[in-house]
Order: C-alpha cells, then structure tokens, then sequence
C-alpha cells in the first residue's frame, strides 16, 4: 500500500496545487474551463501522439488487439451498472446524473495505472496499459460525450470522433504503417539526416506537449475542489458513486474477466485497470461541456483517496502477480 501511495503522491500534490492556487483567487471558473479547452486540444493530442510513436509499433498493435477490447468492455460494463443505478438520482439535476453516466463509464485508465504497474511488474505492463487506452479513447469520444451531454446516436455525437485527441489517434495509427512500410521497403531517412532529425524533434514536441496533460489535468482537478463547500466532498451521492466505481463495477469486471480465456499477462493489466477510481478528466470534460463539474470533483477525490485501500485489497484477493 506504501508503495501505491508514493506512487500517487505527485498527482495529490499536484491537485493540492491546484487547490491552494484556487484559494488563493490565483485563478477562478472561467480559467479552470479555459485550461481544460487546451489541455483537451493541445496537451492530450500530443500525449497520445508520443506515447503510441515511442511504444507500439504497428504490428505490436495487432498483436495485442485484446487489451483495447477488453477496456472497452470494462467501461461498457461501468456504464450498464451505471444505467441501471440511475434511478437511485431521480431528485437530481439533468447535468449530475449525465456526471454520474460518465463517472460510471470512465475510470482513470491511463496515468495511474501506468504507475502502478511500473510499480509492480515491468515495462511490457505499461506498454500494454499505454495500447489499452485506445479502446477508452474510443469509448470517451462517443458513449462517454453521449452520457456527459444527452446527445442521440446519431450523425451530430459522430462529429465527436474529429475531436482533437481522436484525429491524434487516427494520425498515431496512419505514421506507424507507413513506419513499417518505409521499415520493410528500406525508405527510412538515414541517421542524422535532416529528414530525420526533422521527424524526430516533431516527436519530441509532441512528447513535450503531453508531458503537461498530467500536471494540467490535476491542476483542473484541484482547483475544482476548491470550488467545493465541504459538505459536497463527503456527500450521500459522492460516498456512493465511489463505492459504485471501487467495489460494485471491479467486482462485477474481475468476476467475468476471470472466466474469459486471455493470456495471464494480459488478464492481470485488465483486472488492474478495472479497479482504477474516477477518471481526473471527468472534471476536465464537465468544464468543457457544461456539466456537473463539482460532482465530478468529488467524487475524483474521494475515489482517488478510497482506491489506496481497494486497489491492493482487489489484487491480494484475486492472488494477481
């Protein structure tokens, strides 16, 4: 457990951060929304381009196919149990029950369970966490801005999928096949060339980009829980969501993960994503898309603080090494 805490020590400070900056009136509503706009169309396109470029290639992503479709089928899980817990909001505002859709949908799949399995196994596990994303990208764009906003499966929510971090993941997938065809055709620059030095400090602009997605999403987060009269922190509707999120939806996972037959290695990533609290980017998207960012707020804090206590509870009790 000490280990996992030190491990999420940077993004609590972080959000302490940005907790003290919002205290202080450094910064208010209007900046937290317009941070979350460039994080969305800036910093998080940038994070995906370098993170797929420097991990996968393009037969690796073939290869590992079962990582991204078992995301997807994790959050399309989160959000059915969040459908039939729905009525238990009846009394809530439009924008809080569309939160708590999301909140049921998305859980943090990417940065802390990155951390985590560093922490725990080796670099093939943050590499298939880094692949898996795909899938959760895939499910934020459509069902999750679905949930967060009310639209209909229709043509207008299929405009979601040219969204910034979409286009970024479209354009990862087109540089890494004609990587490999250049790779098989012998057409790669040569070393030191212009070509690709040119080539390789785009790469790291966009490694440099995405370095600030983390850092600035925290900041949102903070900031927002700042916002907060202290009563909203330790709700009825918080404490539940996070049970929701921590115990009822990993349980619910696990219990059908364990009975498909995947490859171990692949199985453990999954059930180690499944336990994972509240997304950080549902405060970033409530922002965004005018929804109940306070909610969001809450419960990323406090699913954030129980998950000390769940994740390693979850892992000791299905034996994942």
């Amino acid at each position: 457990m000490l280990v996992l805490f030190l491990k999420m020590l940077p993004l609590l400070l972080l959000s302490l951060a940005g907790y003290l900056l919002c205290k202080k009136q450094w910064v208010d509503a209007t900046f937290n929304r317009q941070l979350s706009l460039v994080m969305l169309n800036v910093f998080y396109p940038g994070l995906i381009i370098s993170s797929i470029l420097r991990n996968f290639t393009f037969e690796t992503l073939l290869q590992n196919w079962a990582m991204p479709v078992g995301t997807v089928f994790i959050l399309v899980t989160g959000l059915l149990i969040g459908l039939a817990t729905l009525p238990l909001l009846r009394k809530e505002p439009v924008t809080t029950k569309r939160c708590y859709l999301f909140v049921s949908l998305m859980n943090n799949y990417s940065f802390l369970p990155i951390l985590m399995a560093a922490a725990l196994w080796d670099e093939k596990a943050v590499a298939l966490i880094a692949f898996s994303a795909l899938g959760s990208e895939l499910c934020v764009w459509t069902l999750g801005l679905k949930a967060l906003t009310g639209q209909k499966l229709d043509r207008s929510l299929l405009k979601n999928l040219l969204s910034m971090p979409m286009l970024a993941l479209g354009l990862s997938f087109i540089l890494l096949a004609l990587k490999s065809s250049c790779t098989r055709y012998g057409w790669l620059p040569a070393e030191g060339s212009a070509t690709d030095t040119l080539l390789k400090t785009l790469l790291q602009t966009c490694f440099m980009a995405g370095g600030a997605t983390i850092p600035a999403s925290a900041l949102i987060c903070g900031a927002r829980i700042g916002m907060l009269h202290p009563t909203h922190l330790f709700s009825a509707l918080s404490l539940w969501t996070s049970f929701l999120r921590l115990v009822i939806i990993p349980a619910v996972c696990i219990g059908l993960l364990l009975l498909i037959p995947i490859p171990s290695e692949i199985k453990r990533v999954l059930i180690l994503i499944a336990t994972m609290p509240v997304a950080m980017a549902s405060v970033t998207l409530a922002e965004a898309y005018d929804g109940d960012a306070n909610f969001s707020a809450a419960t990323v804090f406090l699913s954030h603080l129980l998950c000390l206590i769940t994740v390693p509870l979850w892992l000791a009790l299905v034996n994942v090494r």
